[in-house]
């Protein structure tokens, strides 16, 4: 039934339209019920234990031939805005509230975004690929992910891939958020910039916590059903101790994804 009453909402009321008003109610939201946002800045060089770092290429080419055109620079401002932002204990980092609104006032240009299920270009486009590497950050200095929203689709083949598919999250100013809190005793703090032709990000706190964090995964696979392709895998997260010792692993989250590229060689035999 909500599958349907969103189905006719997309198609009788505009996208802008429906936009704004999830906008209102998220701006509504963080008046009504703030949670203890970081909003600090600091020196990733004051931090002297790297938790975790990793990069991710700028350039890739989409379903349908479509390029990142754009992308860079979006992301280059994203980078700079969450760049050097420390989350202390108990504190709660946001995407959309740290980096603010996606418009060309502010020097964004059209990248490539999902809308309503196609492939369009706006203004901010491309930003989830930077949501993508702080999820990974988050999940690595084992923080607890308090909003998180998956993508629909798969829509670029593996290219550089160091990271599980389904591994990121997805946003959209300001209603579609990713958030982490900070679970440790001690302050984290991001540090992002482009260099080149990639992304870098890393996570640092003051002192080694004695452990480190793993993600696993298992189940992965491409298989058709209905006549569509589809992908999926099951994600795990494992904490292992200085000593090589692990302990129990939790289950972070499934994914399954319609695959918008050609795939047929990827399916089960």
């Amino acid at each position: 039934m909500k599958t349907l009453v969103r189905s006719i909402a997309r198609i009788a009321v505009p996208f802008a339209a429906r936009v704004r008003w999830h906008q209102a109610r998220r701006h509504l939201d963080w008046k009504l019920h703030p949670l203890p946002w970081a909003v600090r800045r600091g020196q990733p060089g004051d931090f002297a234990h790297l938790m975790d770092e990793r990069s991710s290429p700028l350039h890739r080419v989409s379903a349908g031939g479509m390029t990142s055109e754009g992308k860079e620079r979006n992301i280059a401002l994203g980078a700079k805005a969450v760049d050097g932002i420390v989350i202390g204990p108990g504190e709660v980092f946001s995407f959309c509230r740290t980096v603010g609104p996606t418009t060309r006032r502010r020097g964004f240009v059209p990248g490539l975004e999902m809308h309503d299920q196609e492939l369009t270009r706006s203004p901010g486009g491309g930003l989830c690929q930077l949501a993508n590497l702080l999820f990974g950050l988050a999940v690595h200095a084992d923080a607890e992910i308090v909003e998180r929203h998956r993508h629909s689709f798969d829509l670029f083949p593996d290219a550089d891939r160091t990271v599980p598919f389904g591994f990121g999250a997805t946003v959209f100013y300001n209603h579609v958020d990713f958030q982490f809190r900070n679970t440790l005793d001690q302050p984290l703090v991001l540090h992002t910039w482009v260099e080149g032709a990639r992304l870098f990000g890393q996570i640092r706190i003051p002192r080694c916590p004695g452990w480190r964090v793993r993600v696993v995964e298992t189940g992965h696979r491409f298989f058709r059903e209905n006549g569509v392709i589809y992908r999926e895998n099951h994600l795990w997260k494992q904490r292992v101790s200085s000593d090589g010792t692990e302990q129990e692993r939790v289950p972070l989250f499934s994914t399954k994804a319609q695959v918008l590229y050609p795939a047929e060689h990827l399916l089960e035999s």
